[in-house]
């Protein structure tokens, strides 16, 4: 592309920018001899020739002589070229990316050792070749389109980045670019391959820019994981500002990403510390990269390192270390992994020996998979004598200190060290530096003075994500020293790493912190007795601990969670978690589901065809029926959800306890609970919802948990970790829920006065952490007024009147209100989910279904879905399933397609229509779809018809009518097919084609070029024909190479062209080739 916005707005800028940043650039259709990017075949993705120039240069011998022959460097490049046979995609990019990082043995010269050749000099990046190569095109196999990346960064001629640019002022541009990065890589889940998975063999990233937005994910990456870099670190905004010489404000997404990301130094830092393979919960391996905090608090945690005083030096304390705050759920551990990974290639710190104080065995495992690359073992010390041996041993090394988890019982042997584990001093080197996870922690601090007695003159940094104490923080400061780096809730929140927290509570009054609160109590859950029956059960229960225990309570809270996350959690696929008061109550709760799922059951199996047949209005029905009516179409899920209590175990445990507290099975349930809900098959799991008393509160990533249920008072750290179990980020989800059976939510400002300073104001990082839902019920209404008012300021009244809708639509044709638009009632949308299905969202469900159906109209008549179809995407479950009892002739579940011209129906579609402005609107944007979706096949003729198009708009402007009259004589025209207008005896379909596109690139001063042409047409179509007719010709790279070499011969030797135009050419009539194989075969 090298016109239109995108090019203009988008990859032009793009491009100049990576030129200033010391790339060199070039558009692919344009490259020379001496740009040296020749390849033999398109589905080579390495620029050999840079590849073995770079090899013999960064190579070389001890005094500066070539040390890499020609064999050698020809045996290095087939090395990092070829994949094993059947290999997946992302082991042959870790394949790949060791050798990236480790370099290649290759045979030592004279017959000596083997050496390592590096394909990169990671020690000088500007010894490295940086090339930035605009429209890239690759080979896909089968008869899939070739892929053409708008932008692809080659280092030593090495593919490393892949970068996809949409027009800027669309609210689905970065999805857009996205979900065709994930077609390139083939992570779209489609059985047919439709990318080229060679190019993405040694890719480190991938970005998706429209400009004023810029996002980085890996190719495997889901969407949702792909997110923003906003600090250009250690590069200032201004300092981006000045070098483009713009304003700081006019500074864009793009722009801080290229400088943070893309910058030679940085791309090299990044990939060689930054990313990581890790397996998920789910047992799926992915591929990582950084976020920009990690990486700006590794920088500054390295600077810290180096420049900082040892306690010799200062002669009071060490000086190297300070705290690192990033909230939870932004990486923290992963930043501990780049900070180790980091230092190990650091001349200076190379040599250190680091000791990282933890709980976390996901750490564990993570700096053991990574160790590889640093060339050491992770060593772990679960006891004092561990500890003492690998600490007293010089020279560096990584050492965990794991310690002991929060239990849910105080006896029993803990696996990790204790609190009161000493050590006497074991080690006065400098070169120590302690690391230690969730600082704030009295366990760790405690634990932590202990070690630093072992390691007087160590370096300390800690690392936390929960706000630290007021009355600690001073403390806390003393023993690391000032913040390193601070990432806040609001700025992950704002960042979408996370997602915001909200809370409702379920009690009038749950607090229970005295009996003479428990008549409230009793009354809220056991309504249904008499007062008789409840003083009985308040004699028998008689204490706070007795009441949460309490079978009888336990039974209706069961209850009452079951319903709720059935109706609110469930329908989107998420799960939860039960914090309850002791390891019996746990127990109690398990049992308690499962007898009311069992009765839910009972009662919908009993129901079912009742409650079908009932009205699809749920403001019709009273609370039950509105619950019950959407659980029967889910009855087969609700029938197979599980439970499970996760519980810490004792020496004098009942028998009962065992199967909840044996490790093994715990950790089959917890990777079964990190699944997405469903039946068991294709990766999902029925187990809904994990019962707890404080096992998993820290430290536990779930992303597909969503909501959290207390029944047991938490506060401070507890609180804070504890909630943020559920502000993980997952496909679809916008918010965790925290839903309070204890009343911990009325007592908010108590359970966390701890963060309160002196002037009574709590930590803001603190107060963001638990959002009230009645605040987000009272944002409902101004969003609403947002959507409708962009309606009445332009002089229509949005309602459910033909004419009505057909204003709007046709107010919405303006692209950028059409965003402003989508943007405006996806924000409305969500929020509305979010309070769904509590009776406050009743009076906004007729506006919802009022916008949704303009929406959906608006994006069938403008065609704005990649596909031309209506894509539901965007829709949470709770309001698709709203919004199609509404168009009860629109199912969202499936893709609509709108009506395309071809359709028998489309003239009866089109005669349907009142108004000649919605005809002949409908008919410009069904002919511009049709063009869309075949101009690869033909494109001459394609093009003069969408000039065409606008042509007519021009001529006729407000005359509804006769635009009307001109689209359908159009779409007869394009319906009837491409005809022989010049008389030139060409198939019009077969060979016409091909003659359109080579007149344009025609010598106009070779005489009697027209007949030349017409006779080389013929010859060329049928050349083609007869290689391709080959049975697996579009499944064979080498074939198809080989075809467009015959292509550019036959060209050359007609004399019609200029020579320096018959590479293109003869790539773009192979493309043409592949769009029309059907009509050539």
């Amino acid at each position: 592309m090298s016109s239109g916005p995108e090019w203009e707005r988008v990859e032009r800028p793009l491009l100049e920018h990576l030129s200033q940043l010391g790339w060199e650039t070039l558009v692919w259709g344009e490259q020379q001899e001496a740009d040296a990017v020749g390849r033999d075949s398109e589905r080579d993705v390495l620029l050999e020739q840079r590849l073995g120039s770079a090899l013999g240069r960064i190579n070389p011998g001890p005094e500066g002589e070539a040390r890499l022959d020609e064999s050698r460097i020809k045996s290095a490049i087939a090395e990092l070229r070829t994949a094993p046979g059947g290999t997946a995609l992302l082991e042959a990019n870790q394949s790949s990316t060791e050798l990236l990082l480790g370099g290649f043995a290759v045979p030592g010269l004279d017959g000596g050792r083997e050496q390592i050749a590096n394909y990169i000099c990671w020690d000088d990046w500007s010894a490295n070749d940086f090339l930035a190569v605009s429209q890239f095109r690759v080979a896909t196999p089968g008869s899939r389109p070739n892929i053409r990346p708008d932008v692809t960064l080659f280092v030593n001629g090495i593919p490393l980045v892949v970068i996809e640019a949409k027009p800027p002022g669309t609210e689905s541009g970065i999805t857009d670019a996205i979900d065709q990065l994930r077609r390139y890589a083939n992570q779209r889940g489609i059985e047919v391959a439709e990318g080229a998975e060679q190019l993405f063999w040694t890719n480190q990233f991938t970005v998706a820019t429209t400009g004023e937005r810029a996002e980085a994910g890996t190719f495997s990456a889901l969407p949702e994981h792909y997110l923003a870099w906003k600090d250009p670190y250690p590069t200032s905004r201004e300092e981006v500002a000045a070098s483009l010489g713009m304003l700081v404000e006019a500074v864009t997404q793009q722009e801080i990403l290229t400088v943070g990301m893309l910058a030679p130094e940085r791309l090299l830092d990044i990939v060689r510390h930054f990313t990581l393979f890790k397996e998920t919960g789910s047992g799926r391996t992915i591929k990582l990269v950084c976020r920009y905090q990690q990486y700006r608090g590794v920088l500054k945690a390295l600077h810290r390192l180096r420049a900082g005083t040892t306690r010799a030096e200062d002669g009071y304390v060490d000086r190297r270390g300070g705290i690192i705050w990033h909230t939870q759920g932004s990486g923290k551990s992963l930043t501990m992994v780049f900070l180790i990974r980091a230092m190990r290639s650091d001349p200076e710190l190379r040599k250190f020996k680091i000791v990282l104080v933890t709980d976390r065995t996901d750490l564990e495992i993570q700096l053991r998979d990574t160790a590889a690359l640093t060339g050491e073992t992770v060593k772990v010390a679960r006891s004092a004598a561990e500890v003492r041996e690998l600490l007293s041993q010089p020279g560096p090394g990584v050492v965990m200190a794991m310690i002991q988890k929060y239990r849910d019982t105080n006896g029993g042997a803990g696996d990790g060290l204790g609190a009161e584990e000493t050590f006497g001093m074991l080690n006065d080197s400098e070169s120590f530096l302690v690391m230690v996870d969730e600082a704030h922690r009295s366990q760790a601090s405690t634990l932590h003075a202990n070690l630093m007695a072992a390691v007087p003159n160590a370096a300390r940094i800690g690392f936390t994500g929960t706000p630290i104490i007021m009355g600690k923080r001073k403390k806390t400061l003393e023993i690391f020293g000032d913040y390193i780096d601070r990432y806040t809730l609001a700025q992950s929140e704002a960042d979408e790493s996370t997602v915001p927290i909200f809370y409702e509570g379920r009690t009038t009054d749950a607090a229970v912190s005295g009996a003479s609160r428990m008549d409230e109590v009793f009354f809220r859950w056991f309504r249904d007795l008499t007062e008789q029956q409840r003083e009985v059960l308040q004699k028998k229960y008689a204490t706070t601990a007795q009441v949460l225990e309490a079978p009888e309570l336990i039974a209706a809270k069961a209850k009452d969670i079951l319903r709720h996350y059935i109706a609110t959690v469930m329908p989107d696929g998420f799960k939860g978690m039960i914090v309850a008061t002791s390891r019996e109550a746990c127990l109690r709760y398990y049992d308690a589901l499962n007898t009311a799922r069992d009765e839910l059951v009972v009662e919908l199996d009993q129901r079912g065809n009742e409650l079908n047949w009932q009205s699809n209005d749920s403001r019709l029905l009273d609370l039950e029926e509105s619950f019950l009516r959407p659980a029967a179409e889910q009855v087969d899920l609700i029938r197979a959800l599980e439970f499970a209590p996760v519980i810490s175990g004792d020496h004098n445990d009942p028998p009962h306890y065992a199967d909840w507290t044996d490790k093994l099975r715990q950790q089959v349930r917890i990777n079964s609970f990190k699944l997405p809900l469903g039946v068991v098959a294709d990766g999902h799991s029925p187990l809904g919802i994990l019962i707890v008393k404080s096992m998993l509160l820290t430290g536990f990533d779930a992303p597909w948990a969503q909501a959290l249920y207390l029944d047991r008072m938490i506060q401070e750290a507890e609180l804070l970790q504890a909630v943020a179990r559920v502000n993980r980020t997952a496909p679809k989800k916008t918010y965790g829920l925290v839903v309070d059976y204890y009343g911990v939510s009325s007592q908010l400002t108590k359970a966390l006065a701890a963060y309160a300073g002196d002037d009574g104001e709590i930590d803001p990082d603190v107060e963001g952490a638990l959002r009230p839902l009645t605040a987000e019920i009272e944002k409902l209404e101004p969003q609403r007024q947002r959507v409708r008012q962009l309606f009445v300021q332009r002089g229509v009244e949005p309602a459910s009147t033909e004419d009505s809708l057909e204003a709007c639509v046709w107010l919405l044709r303006d692209e950028r209100l059409r965003t402003e638009f989508d943007v405006a009632l996806r924000t409305l949308l969500t929020n509305f989910d979010t309070v769904l299905p509590r009776p406050e969202a009743l009076p906004f469900v007729d506006d919802a279904n009022l916008f949704a159906e303009v929406q959906i109209a608006t994006r069938r008549r403008y065609r704005d879905t990649p596909d031309g179809d209506f894509d539901p995407f965007k829709y949470k479950e709770k309001v698709r399933r709203l919004i199609d009892e509404h168009i009860t002739v629109l199912d969202l579940s499936q893709k609509i397609p709108s009506v395309r011209i071809t359709d028998p129906d489309f003239r009866n579609h089109i005669q349907g229509i009142n108004s000649d402005r919605a005809k002949a609107s409908e008919m410009e944007h069904a002919a511009r779809h049709h063009i869309r979706e075949h101009l690869d096949e033909d494109p001459s003729y394609y093009g003069k018809l969408s000039k065409r198009i606008d042509e007519i708009l021009e001529r006729f402007e407000d005359r509804w009518d006769q635009m009307a009259l001109e689209f359908e004589e159009l779409i007869a025209e394009s319906n009837a097919g491409r005809i022989d207008e010049d008389n030139t005896g060409l198939d019009p379909t077969i060979e016409l084609p091909f003659h359109g596109m080579m007149v344009e690139k025609v010598n106009s001063s070779v005489s009697d070029a027209s007949e030349q042409l017409i006779t080389l047409t013929r010859q060329l179509v049928a050349d083609v024909r007869r290689i391709i007719s080959n049975v697996g010709f579009w499944d064979n790279a080498t074939k198809q190479d080989e075809l467009r070499k015959a292509v550019k011969r036959q060209l050359d030797g007609s004399e019609l062209f200029e020579f320096n135009s018959l590479d293109e050419l003869a790539v773009e009539l192979v493309d043409l080739a592949k769009a029309n194989q059907q009509r050539l075969a």
